[in-house]
């Protein structure tokens, strides 16, 4: 009978854990989800955001920094990063100047700037060149750590850091500890698309791989395979709950190893109305917290 007794309080205690797991990552938009010929002002984003229930934003580049970042302030929203190039054949200059001076002003937030990492010169993903990158992405981080900010790759297709493999292999090279990455499903699912493999057969090693570095993923609703090879975006990225790829597995990958980190609402190309497409993604977030606080 004890033992019966103890057995069955080890099972609700297990129920108790699994009940009681949240989905509480902040939840951001990218800068492409917020701007258009319509809401062509920082006011009219901010409001969107504010309008929707949405923490905070994705910055695009350094122009008109100040106003956006003045602006979220105000209303008492994050900036959660801020999408800057670094480009390899520039050595003397690889980075906008401007970016010590967007440093000091993000200085002790939890603003985590992200680079994408480009060359005319040297192709996609070719290793033989990180003695080239290293060295610039070393300085940059060096010069972000004298702020206490924390900075991260971005990879994108058909850039120099392309792929999930590329982001891990630079970083680690790089071992900076203030320097992380970002795991973009968008981008993910061209890699696997172009390499003729399954995305999510191949997620559970990469986001495990991934895992010591990673500082924020990207969602968006997508197909598995393009229906249109000529636009691969247009199936790859699609309005959150949309689309024949499961993008909750992809999201419950991360966070069952974890992840606590921001996750942003890529929107790139996606036509529809910005706040209606805001509002359709915000209930599709809401059904994945609710699905993921059931255990499922």
């Amino acid at each position: 009978m004890r033992d019966r007794t103890i057995i069955l309080l080890f099972g609700l205690l297990i129920a108790s854990t699994v009940s009681a797991q949240t989905l509480d990552n902040p939840f951001f938009v990218f800068n492409n989800g917020l701007r258009d010929s319509v809401y062509n002002t920082v006011e009219k984003q901010v409001q969107l955001l504010l309008d929707n229930d949405y923490p905070g934003m994705e910055k695009e580049g350094l122009d008109g920094f100040g106003e956006v970042y003045q602006a979220l302030q105000k209303n008492n929203l994050q900036l959660y990063t801020i999408y800057v190039n670094i480009n390899l054949d520039n050595p003397e200059q690889p980075y906008d100047p401007r970016l010590v001076h967007v440093l000091k002003q993000i200085a002790g937030t939890n603003t985590i700037p992200w680079f994408y990492v480009t060359s005319q010169q040297y192709p996609p993903s070719s290793s033989e060149y990180d003695s080239l990158a290293v060295p610039i992405l070393q300085q940059v981080a060096d010069l972000a750590h004298q702020y206490g900010v924390r900075i991260m790759l971005y990879p994108h297709r058909n850039f120099w850091i392309e792929s999930v493999e590329d982001a891990i292999r630079v970083a680690k090279k790089v071992n900076r500890r203030n320097l992380g990455m970002t795991f973009n499903l968008c981008h993910y699912l061209a890699d696997c698309h172009s390499q003729e493999q399954d995305p999510m057969s191949q997620l559970p090693v990469l986001a495990k791989a991934a895992e010591p570095y990673l500082f924020a993923i990207s969602l968006n609703g997508a197909d598995s395979i393009p229906t249109d090879t000529n636009d691969i975006w247009a199936s790859f990225i699609q309005p959150l709950g949309e689309g024949s790829f499961d993008t909750y597995a992809f999201l419950k990958t991360f966070l069952d190893l974890g992840f606590d980190g921001p996750i942003g609402l890529q929107c790139y190309s996606i036509d529809q109305d910005k706040a209606v497409h805001l509002q359709q993604s915000r209930r599709v977030w809401q059904r994945f917290q609710q699905k993921y606080a059931k255990g499922k």
